[in-house]
């Protein structure tokens, strides 16, 4: 076997046993999670964050994308029209579903409002083709907001060492580094305009230690910690810069002042 295959088997099989999971098991295991009193008071923790954010927003369309379709969480939004994206009829939720590939959204360009990426970007095995998607979708001036996991807390670190025992969905996922985000975004006329982190206590599964520990989320957000679990950024679609065209009577050859003439071409005989 020459290098080159056994580099290439070695890769596939680290892909099939660390990569991101098909998206009907990653939505199935994590709806599985988010039931467990760690994923509920995690979601909580979300949707919290969310609500500061979302009453803010106005606009006609939302569009919400995430890893699990059934849940719900633009229920603080005061737009009327929201939809989410799901894979088929089974994982469809409360909300108007549209059966869809999210890379590839069957919508067209500058027609939604609001975009709210739950947990998306870290499940997806090509996180920039749907950033673009969204931004595509979305109308100038319009907001999006991307809640993901943050891979540099103490939640985030230990996937490292969960995934060597587990396949479960939770610990196969790709989160995005913040700076990367912001960059991703920057690239695609998406200007970042608030970033706040939550949920920094420890990832336990004890509904009364989870209780008992929320002081570490009040501390956290009032110190501005960077070590949350996740985190929510806010950004808005700029407007693309406008080149100025002249009209017609402003390209045309101005009279020589006082005589009335037009200036000659050299080609032009007498």
């Amino acid at each position: 076997m020459t290098s080159d295959k056994f580099l290439s088997r070695v890769r596939a099989w680290r892909r099939q046993r660390f990569g991101v999971p098909p998206a009907d098991q990653s939505a199935r295991e994590m709806a599985a999670w988010f039931g467990t009193p760690l994923g509920q008071a995690m979601l909580a923790a979300e949707k919290l964050t969310l609500e500061g954010a979302l009453q803010d927003l106005f606009g006609y369309h939302l569009l919400q994308i995430g890893v699990d379709p059934a849940l719900d969480m633009t229920g603080s939004s005061r737009i009327t029209h929201r939809v989410t994206i799901a894979l088929s009829d089974a994982g469809a939720g409360s909300l108007s579903s549209l059966i869809a590939d999210p890379r590839q959204l069957p919508l067209p360009s500058g027609s939604v409002d609001l975009v709210v990426l739950h947990h998306a970007l870290d499940f997806s095995p090509t996180p920039h083709q749907l950033l673009r998607e969204a931004q595509r979708v979305l109308i100038p001036r319009g907001c999006l907001v991307v809640v993901g996991f943050n891979p540099w807390s103490g939640f985030g670190l230990s996937r490292h060492v969960a995934r060597l025992f587990s396949r479960h969905a939770l610990w196969r996922h790709q989160p995005l580094r913040l700076g990367r985000l912001l960059d991703w975004l920057q690239l695609l006329d998406l200007e970042p305009d608030r970033v706040q982190r939550g949920f920094y206590r420890p990832a336990l599964q004890h509904p009364g230690a989870l209780r008992r520990l929320q002081w570490c989320d009040q501390w956290g957000k009032r110190l501005h910690l960077p070590g949350g679990a996740f985190y929510q950024v806010l950004a808005c679609k700029e407007l693309g810069g406008a080149v100025p065209v002249k009209p017609a009577w402003e390209r045309r050859p101005s009279s020589l002042p006082g005589l009335g003439a037009q200036p000659m071409r050299k080609d032009q005989k007498y």
